[in-house]
């Protein structure tokens, strides 16, 4: 993308959480419930937040967001609609696994992707904890089918994680697998 279409996308994702009711506000991100006939402040539940299709319904058919609509569809009405809803993963547990196996070859990728971003937010949040993220078959995130930007984004982790406390270890059953995106060395190609 480039830096306009980064700030419509940007402007949109506000919008999107606007219509729930969040905002820059920290204080909007939690709700007030009764318990024990006492209201208290609690952090929103998933069911709060705005889900893909609630973006999808925000983007409209002017030029500038309808590219991105279209990309959507197969997230909302298609194939990969599963990924259209709330979260049930409990991300307080002390051991999360993520098998996304079952998602199939052509989306792996997405689930794989996603599972890490949400697991990087969590090893980020507290750097008095400490934490490992082990990625098995880490060749489909930085092997030939992957991309060098996902394959940026491991590397980033690799680079950095120290710094919140934690380890990476990646797994792989072939060392080649580190050097078959574009026929280098994924380390050394995708420094920042």
């Amino acid at each position: 993308m480039d830096e306009e279409e980064k700030a419509v996308i940007e402007e949109k994702i506000i919008e999107c959480y606007k219509s729930k009711n969040i905002t820059f506000d920290d204080e909007s991100l939690y709700k007030e419930v009764f318990v024990n006939g006492r209201k208290e402040k609690v952090f929103k539940e998933s069911k709060d937040m705005p889900i893909l299709e609630d973006f999808y319904n925000i983007l409209d058919d002017k030029e500038k967001t309808k590219i991105f609509k279209i990309k959507l569809i197969p997230f909302i009405k298609g194939s990969l609609k599963f990924l259209n809803n709330y979260t049930n993963i409990q991300i307080d547990n002390k051991l999360i696994i993520a098998d996304i196996y079952e998602l199939g070859e052509e989306n792996i990728k997405y689930g794989m992707f996603i599972f890490i971003e949400c697991f990087w937010d969590r090893i980020k949040a507290d750097r008095s904890k400490k934490k490992a993220i082990y990625l098995d078959e880490i060749w489909r995130l930085i092997g030939v089918t992957s991309n060098k930007y996902v394959a940026s984004f491991i590397y980033k982790i690799f680079k950095t994680i120290r710094k919140y406390g934690g380890s990476a270890v990646a797994i792989t059953q072939d060392v080649s697998d580190l050097f078959s995106l574009e026929n280098r060395y994924i380390w050394e190609k995708y420094i920042e």
